[in-house]
């Protein structure tokens, strides 16, 4: 079933997400079709305010401008970050419970998956050496790494919604799992 878009990436084994797409818990979530478009809306909230606020941190670090200028409000704008996270990443695993094999075969949900783990990594590294924040070259390294690791989670993500199969009988099977 690899291969569906046209592409032989490595996915999710095929093998767990056919067990996640007959769970009861998945069969569970799919009874809530009524909540399906809150929850994908909650979850472009979620990364519209998580990736704004990624932005405007990570252009303070390049020196876009002073950093003084964010001083009043740094404290609501990293509550803002950590709140549009999480939200994602909730709403995230809902919308991937919900359709499990249709979400986890795309060519791009494993290198998003895993660009999401390096960002906030990278983040945390960031936050508890303030070394690294200290010497402007680094924190200029940091920001800019930081910036590309999360506008290619973003770029994963488009490239995943805009993808269609081209292996048809393959993408059949999968979306039919579960459903007999």
């Amino acid at each position: 079933m690899n291969g569906i878009y046209g592409t032989e990436t490595i996915t999710l084994p095929v093998g767990l997400l056919t067990a996640l797409a007959t769970s009861d818990l998945r069969m569970a979530v799919y009874g809530l079709r009524a909540l399906y478009g809150v929850v994908r809306f909650l979850h472009l909230i979620g990364m519209a305010g998580f990736i704004g606020m990624v932005v405007i941190l990570d252009l303070r670090g390049l020196g876009l401008f002073p950093a003084a200028s964010l001083d009043p409000i740094r404290a609501r704008l990293a509550l803002v970050l950590r709140a549009a996270f999480w939200l994602t990443i909730a709403t995230g695993i809902a919308l991937f419970l919900y359709d499990p094999l249709g979400i986890g075969l795309h060519s791009m949900f494993l290198p998003k998956l895993l660009l999401v783990v390096l960002g906030y990594l990278h983040a945390r590294v960031v936050q508890r050496h303030p070394a690294i924040r200290a010497v402007a070259a680094r924190r200029r390294a940091a920001a800019f790494a930081s910036l590309a690791v999360w506008l290619l989670v973003v770029g994963a993500s488009t490239w995943n919604h805009v993808e269609r199969p081209v292996k048809i009988t393959a993408a059949l099977r999968a979306s039919t799992v579960g459903k007999e």
